[in-house]
């Protein structure tokens, strides 16, 4: 299923934003944008033999495991081999997320027709520099990842990063599914600090403390088919709070948690930019031994459908809510960019529509640019109820040999507040 490693929703205030913002998001960097003219795809269609597929052959795998293959590829096994769409089987390789597609073409046998795909492995074994500038913060910090751990797209990432008001360490082990109804598996640590500041959407201070956080977390994933997955997770979690600035939170929160889920997604490659289908839905319960108990509430969807080859409309929405949260669970939307990086509230809604456009590509990568509008409400207990919404747009550059993206550059409006943001990464964002 391709589940994201990062923070665990339930983290508390301010630690998702920074950690999702420095871990996960990953958006491209560049100094201009390159206009490319619009053009769809033309030529003649490969002619393919008649029967149906009854076999798979692979070529290219060095340090991966036949599974990964065989799992991404036995759907097409009994399919008509003429009526074979070429860019679905590139999507399914791609889709693993550690190779890269070289050619695919079908050969008759004996008894059948075999699928013979040419692959190359990405890297996914290196040292992850992480540099982070947006409006206000800058974050870095190192980490040695493998997103093909024994060869079975296992992912796994230990490191730490320092910025200039807080600092973390962790370490994550994703164990991937290799089939349906076969279930994997995910460990976490983490141990951070950090001075925090928590802002409206006009920037004003509201709240100032000291907070650290330990977090440890396991979980299982059941896939009941190639895109429908359950997943169940289990934590500990252990916030302190000391040298109160400003309308601190009275006391910290330690619980262990509790939160099932359910996610579908799906992917498809129209020669150009890989298009992603998603809707998930989580809920937890967090049983406190200090503090409150609460409830977290948790869905997103993404809708990412090529208008014309090589141009992408994508519409993106997320909703949480922690009813009975303390305030030390306040924080930051994520995959919102009109929002200061600081602001923090206990509840949003908000989606985002807009383009994408594929530029060019090389050898090491493709480009793209992207725009959206971006629409959320959010509610906490000092910013209050508000609804903000504005333009964002960027590059993006998707690494054809590495396992990861690793450039951004991203620009925001906020047309309530007037307020521009931008966010600038040269790095790695690890999933």
């Amino acid at each position: 299923m391709g589940a994201e490693l990062g923070v665990p929703a339930d983290a508390p205030a301010g630690v998702q934003d920074f950690f999702h913002t420095v871990l996960k998001k990953a958006v491209s960097l560049a100094l201009f944008v390159v206009p490319v003219l619009l053009s769809a795809q033309t030529g003649e269609r490969d002619t393919f033999p008649a029967g149906q597929i009854t076999s798979v052959e692979v070529t290219g795998l060095k340090r991966t495991k036949t599974a990964v293959t065989d799992y991404a590829l036995e759907k097409f096994i009994g399919r008509d081999a003429e009526s074979l769409d070429i860019n679905e089987v590139k999507a399914a390789v791609l889709d693993t997320g550690v190779l890269e597609p070289l050619s695919v073409d079908l050969a008759p046998e004996p008894g059948g027709v075999t699928l013979r795909v040419r692959v190359e492995e990405k890297w996914s074994v290196f040292p992850i520099p992480l540099l982070m500038i947006s409006s206000g913060q800058t974050n870095f910090g190192l980490f040695l990842a493998d997103t093909n751990a024994f060869g079975l797209r296992d992912q796994a990432a230990v490191g730490g990063m320092y910025g200039s008001d807080r600092w973390m360490g962790m370490a994550l082990y994703r164990n991937t599914p290799e089939r349906d109804g076969f279930p994997g598996w995910n460990a976490a640590f983490m141990y951070g600090s950090q001075n925090k500041e928590e802002q409206n959407q006009n920037e004003r201070l509201l709240r100032a403390y000291h907070a650290s956080l330990l977090r440890v977390s396991t979980g299982i994933e059941y896939p009941l088919t190639r895109e429908l997955e359950l997943s169940a997770a289990f934590s500990f979690t252990d916030i302190s709070v000391s040298e109160p600035v400003l309308d601190a939170p009275r006391e910290g929160n330690r619980n262990v948690g509790f939160s099932p889920g359910i996610a579908y997604r799906s992917a498809s490659w129209d020669g150009y930019l890989l298009s992603e289908r998603s809707l998930s839905f989580s809920y937890g319960y967090m049983l406190a031994l200090l503090g409150s108990s609460f409830h977290e509430l948790d869905m997103s969807f993404t809708a990412a459908l090529p208008v014309v080859p090589g141009f992408l409309a994508v519409v993106k929405g997320r909703a949480n809510g922690k009813p009975g949260a303390d305030n030390v669970f306040e924080d930051g939307p994520r995959g919102v960019d009109i929002l200061p990086e600081k602001f923090s509230a206990l509840h949003y809604a908000g989606a985002s529509a807009g383009l994408e456009k594929y530029l060019f590509k090389t050898r090491h990568g493709t480009l793209s640019a992207f725009a959206s509008w971006q629409a959320v409400f959010s509610s906490g207990s000092l910013s209050g109820k508000s609804f903000d919404h504005g333009p964002a747009g960027g590059l993006r550059f998707y690494l054809s040999r590495v396992a990861i993206p690793a450039l951004g550059f991203t620009m925001a409006y906020n047309m309530e507040t007037s307020l521009p943001r931008f966010s600038f990464s040269i790095g790695m964002g690890y999933y």
